[in-house]
């Protein structure tokens, strides 16, 4: 039992407490936080003569403080705060499971505040902080919390693989799938498009990274599921479908698999062509982009007007893109036409298209470089007198 003294002071730093929340919502931040750190006074007092009670009063006014300072735009304070709010739990309450998912709460939190000022490598910190955190909690208590998990995996996700960390984006990646797995088992479909869409994003992180076997395997599983959810919103996922067909078409060329190869580009490219209606400037370079590469694909089975037939379109699209936005298309366009020349047989005559082209650019490395390209082909090209 408290003396007399001890309830007076804990009633009015709850007093204060209230009446700084009250200013918060009216948007009195100033005089919010000047009761709030006099409750926290008044507490952190009161601790010294029961901790077990006290202590998680200090740090409930230490997470009032981080989010008055969030509000206020004050980042840097805000984590200062949040990290006392932590501190002040894991004095006394390491081992305390009561306090656990609070705990990663608040790692959360602060590795939000991080990310939003491109701290990344803070950011990463906290959150594998929270991670481990929910990690101790017993399998009932963990399931509970499976979405907030996923969203540490995402957002890990998304910084590892901006700073080209291959090992920790796939742990994300392979993390949050096993959560989905288990979501999408006990709630029927309702993750499914979420499942898709991590498994396409693993796909493409083994495909950057040259390791085109796996990332194979892994897209057909992605084409699985996004075939199923294209049937119900067919444009909503045409995009993802385009890409994915396309470079299984390049995984399934380097493998020598013709006939699955090809499969895939007709694939891909039906649906680039329908998006490209819709939108041509942001879906006609991805056209180009495809046909170019099956240009390649006939080439490399040395058919030979298959391969220049795809080739002409490519420069014909790149024309057409010219002609809407001569600054975004040129160099594309110039460079389309000297590798025209170069590999498929064009005219060298083509070559003074691409020449007045590239002299309408500003100058920098890839101008200098086609223009040395293109000096080359002629010389190269010229008959011998």
């Amino acid at each position: 039992m408290y003396n007399l003294e001890t309830i007076i002071e804990e009633n009015i730093a709850k007093a204060l407490s209230g009446a700084a929340d009250s200013y918060k919502n009216k948007g009195e931040l100033k005089m919010s936080k000047k009761l709030y750190l006099e409750a926290l006074k008044l507490r952190e007092e009161l601790s010294k003569i029961d901790k077990i009670y006290y202590q998680p009063l200090v740090a409930e006014t230490f997470n009032s403080l981080a989010l008055l300072s969030k509000e206020a735009n004050e980042y840097d304070l805000a984590i200062r705060y949040y990290k006392k709010s932590i501190f002040s739990i894991r004095k006394l309450f390491k081992d305390d499971l009561k306090y656990t998912a609070l705990l990663a709460v608040k790692y959360t939190d602060i590795a939000n505040l991080y990310r939003r000022d491109y701290k990344y490598a803070q950011a990463e910190f906290f959150y594998n902080q929270a991670l481990k955190t929910y990690k101790k909690l017993p399998e009932e208590d963990f399931n509970k919390s499976q979405v907030k998990v996923l969203n540490l995996y995402n957002y890990l996700s998304i910084i590892c693989n901006e700073k080209n960390k291959f090992q920790e984006t796939k742990d994300s990646y392979m993390g949050a799938l096993n959560i989905y797995q288990k979501l999408v088992n006990e709630s029927s479909q309702k993750y499914q498009p979420e499942l898709a869409m991590t498994l396409s994003s693993l796909a493409d992180l083994y495909f950057k990274n040259n390791r085109e076997n796996k990332a194979g395997e892994v897209y057909i599983l992605a084409l699985e599921i996004l075939l199923y959810l294209e049937q119900k919103e067919p444009r909503k996922y045409k995009e993802t479908l385009a890409l994915t067909f396309h470079r299984l078409a390049q995984i399934y060329t380097t493998q020598h698999e013709y006939e699955d190869a090809l499969s895939a580009y007709r694939e891909s490219l039906n649906h680039y062509i329908e998006l490209a209606e819709e939108d041509p400037t942001k879906y006609g370079p991805k056209v180009a982009i495809l046909f170019k590469h099956l240009a390649s694909f006939y080439k490399t089975q040395n058919k030979k007007d298959l391969a220049e037939y795809f080739y002409l379109r490519v420069i014909e699209l790149y024309n057409e893109l010219y002609h809407y936005n001569e600054s975004a298309y040129a160099l594309k366009l110039a460079s389309s036409i000297v590798d025209g020349v170069s590999y498929y047989q064009q005219h060298t005559l083509s070559l003074y298209q691409a020449e007045s082209i590239i002299n309408g650019c500003q100058d920098n490395i890839q101008v200098d470089e086609l223009l040395e390209k293109i000096y080359c082909l002629r010389q190269e090209k010229s008959p011998v007198s």
